[in-house]
């Protein structure tokens, strides 16, 4: 094999998707791209091509480290080994529920006069309503991705101007997306669990998604973001 070159393996993938009954089984050649990957995915779920998918796989035991699939990349390069999980997110264009979306517009709160500051016109604001996450161990990461939200991930460039900022609550995170016409927003006020705001992280891959990674402060599986609302 030259320098340079990966072996190619064939490789038994087991997915894992909310809607198949159990596993599925997928032989693939391990040259393959992650994009590619998603393709045969697609067609072996029946998953909708307007439907934007994230993929996570795991090597090993249920406790090893999970890691998101990248479209460019083959699989070998990747990491993957023969039977390694891969767990299918196919809601990244999931609506979020009501009771977590921002809501805007009405008539705005008056302050005092010592309370006012000056300020120049304010951009519109659009709620981002399309989003994946994953519980990843340690952290809880949520994904919005330029399938779901071309315009935010967009306004988001690199992140390295200050376009991008995260308020991380005990049991919250507002996420604002600054872009030259627009403002773009997304909150969770009733986190499933107790987060530690000092640990917490977001990452902008640019023209690709933001990241939003939230640590735990206790190390329990959450199931849900969310809490729903109580009814009373």
């Amino acid at each position: 094999m030259a320098v340079g070159e990966e072996e190619v393996n064939q490789l038994n993938l087991s997915l894992i998707y909310s809607k198949a009954n159990g596993a599925t089984a997928l032989p693939v050649c391990s040259s393959l791209t992650g994009q590619e990957l998603k393709e045969r995915i697609r067609e072996t779920l029946d998953i909708s091509v307007d439907a934007s998918l994230l993929l996570f796989f795991q090597n090993g035991s249920r406790n090893a480290a999970k890691s998101l699939v990248e479209d460019a990349a083959t699989l070998a390069a990747q990491g993957f080994q023969d039977g390694a999980s891969v767990t299918v997110k196919a809601d990244a264009q999931e609506e979020l529920p009501p009771e977590v979306r921002y809501a805007y517009g009405g008539a705005p709160t008056k302050m005092s006069e010592e309370q006012a500051p000056e300020v120049t016109k304010a951009l519109p604001v659009q709620s981002m309503a399309k989003y994946s996450w994953a519980d990843e161990g340690e952290f809880v990461c949520i994904y919005i991705s330029v399938e779901g939200e071309p315009e935010a991930v967009q306004a988001a460039g690199d992140g390295k101007a200050g376009q991008v900022q995260v308020d991380f609550g005990q049991r919250s995170v507002d996420l604002q997306i600054l872009g030259s016409e627009r403002e773009f927003r997304l909150a969770f006020r009733e986190l499933e669990g107790e987060i530690v705001p000092e640990e917490c992280k977001n990452r902008v891959s640019a023209g690709k998604r933001v990241t939003l990674k939230l640590k735990k402060k206790n190390q329990v599986t959450w199931t849900r973001l969310v809490r729903p609302k109580m009814q009373g």
